[in-house]
């Protein structure tokens, strides 16, 4: 069950994803209301995974290279999250053994891993670590998903 849910939100995602890429707007994962509040918002909590990305959207105000920014930003949160529940749903993955906190908003983006005991075992401000390994476990069929973060 746990991995119909799994291919379920990557779904979602890649169909967010493409609505992002033709320029259609976003109608999937948005919070937020007005002119300058809305964002895009996904979050995924199990033992093994935690998922927050919270990333302004279509801030009216904002001008066009700002939003710009903001959908190259998203795209890549959607990216890093159909890896991660991509490769992380596989048995015996990358990150088997430990939880991983995987985080993005207006402010930077982050990851962090924990062992068994909780205690962090690595970190970052930024996620070439965590897609290092992440893309290295891609299941052997699967399309390459490629992080590119602006």
């Amino acid at each position: 069950m746990e991995n119909e849910t799994r291919e379920s939100a990557v779904e979602e995602l890649q169909a967010a994803l493409g609505e992002l890429e033709r320029g259609e707007g976003l109608s999937r994962f948005l919070g937020g209301h007005g002119l300058m509040s809305r964002r895009f918002e996904f979050k995924w909590d199990e033992p093994s995974l935690e998922i927050d990305f919270r990333l302004p959207y279509a801030r009216v105000l904002g001008d066009e290279e700002s939003q710009k920014a903001d959908d190259s930003e998203i795209g890549a949160a959607i990216r890093m999250a159909m890896l991660l529940l991509t490769v992380e749903g596989q048995k015996d993955g990358p990150l088997e053994g430990t939880k991983a906190s995987v985080w993005a908003d207006e402010n930077g983006v982050g990851y962090s891993l924990f062992d068994e005991e909780g205690n962090t075992t690595e970190s970052g401000g930024d996620w070439s670590g965590i897609v290092s390994r992440l893309e290295a476990a891609l299941p052997e069929g699967k399309e390459s998903l490629s992080i590119i973060w602006p």
